[in-house]
């Protein structure tokens, strides 16, 4: 049992290196909270909290003050349970993520330079992202990405107003690309179902790998009656929120794929959980992020590296997950980043780094911090 001496959380703003769009508008900065855990042996396990973009003010202020509990409680030597946490929503899913991948970074003491699903060291399959942006320059982004590695293309959608629009842009994509390259899109639920439908007939004929969240992520029997109308896969993102969301969305067989964050669900535990029930039912789990630094990503990876191998009419293979994330960000907090190359994502591992493989750039957390919450000079000491 890991005995705790301390827990110390920065609240940090990082601006994007350049505005990035999406259907539900534009990203300036990435608000985060990095999480450091102190243990009895003097070791630090990193975490990161973050909740979504446009959460309402109360649970940025819930996670504040759940934040500042925590760090009184682990001066005492105790954590704050996921059933505690649970009960908070998505702050308290936000901050339960944090804590158990900064336990998961204590736990694993050895450096994991070869991080892989089967012990090879090849990494996990990632994805690119493709903005919101027009035919001629989607397709040149895209044929970026496919020249740098890339074998999946994730294309922003939703904010066309007209199916032309998107075709277009597919098109383009499809034919810098060539059939080889997998295309998925992300809709961020702006379509409704008529329009979701007609959307996806049209674009049908291009090879579409799935399309997450066509439509609004409460409209559980929207998802599966889209399902049934259109022959595009579906995906849920932000409908698969929870534990507790996902078995409704299974239960109702609405998805062919889940996309899910870990910070948003609730950290490792809960994402085994999801991965467990979503295998019972032949689905396969694509995992995400929320826009997090390295840290939360590199937390992410480790659970990509254990998910259960699922075979699905969905899919001809595994499905490459969405980490390559952090370069979008002015820093990713850490001294050697996340790599990835051919389209593929390893922890750097080496002298000083823990379980997750990371080391954090302390300077580069003076830059960006906001705030401070929790006696920082017992982490510095231990460091």
């Amino acid at each position: 049992m890991t005995v705790i001496r301390a827990l110390v959380a920065d609240h940090l703003q990082i601006p994007f290196r350049r505005p990035f769009p999406t259907a539900t508008g534009m990203w300036l900065e990435r608000d985060t909270w990095l999480i450091r855990v102190l243990d009895a042996d003097g070791r630090i396990g990193l975490g990161e909290a973050v909740l979504e973009r446009g959460s309402a003010e109360v649970a940025e202020t819930i996670l504040t003050a759940l934040i500042r509990e925590a760090a009184d409680s682990a001066a005492e030597g105790r954590l704050p349970s996921m059933g505690e946490l649970e009960a908070h929503g998505a702050p308290g899913r936000a901050l339960n993520a944090a804590i158990e991948s900064a336990l998961l970074d204590l736990r694993q003491t050895s450096p994991r330079p070869e991080i892989a699903p089967d012990g090879d060291g090849d990494g996990v399959g990632v994805n690119a992202t493709v903005p919101s942006l027009g035919a001629k320059a989607a397709a040149d982004a895209a044929r970026q990405s496919v020249e740098a590695g890339f074998l999946t293309l994730k294309i922003k959608a939703g904010a066309e107003r007209e199916t032309d629009v998107l075709v277009e842009r597919i098109r383009a994509i499809r034919t810098a690309v060539g059939p080889g390259v997998r295309l998925r899109l992300d809709v961020n639920g702006a379509w409704d179902l008529d329009t979701a439908e007609d959307r996806l007939l049209a674009i049908a004929r291009f090879d579409i790998e799935y399309v997450e969240q066509p439509i609004a992520a409460l409209d559980v029997d929207g998802l599966g009656e889209l399902r049934r109308r259109v022959r595009v896969p579906i995906a849920a993102d932000e409908a698969a929120s929870s534990v507790h969301a996902v078995r409704a969305l299974l239960a109702a067989d609405a998805v062919d794929v889940l996309v899910i964050k870990p910070a948003r669900v609730g950290g490792p535990a809960a994402v085994a959980e999801i991965a467990e029930r979503a295998a019972e039912r032949g689905v396969p789990v694509v995992i995400s992020t929320l826009f997090e630094t390295g840290v939360g990503i590199a937390a992410a990876l480790s659970m990509a590296t254990v998910l259960p191998d699922v075979v699905s009419d969905s899919s001809d293979g595994p499905l490459d997950h969405g980490l390559a994330t952090a370069g979008l960000l002015e820093h990713d907090l850490l001294v050697e980043s996340l790599l990835v190359a051919d389209g593929r994502m390893h922890a750097p591992g080496g002298p000083g780094s823990g379980g997750l493989g990371i080391v954090l750039d302390v300077r580069a957390l003076d830059r960006f911090r906001v705030e401070a919450v929790g006696t920082a000079g017992t982490i510095e000491a231990a460091g």
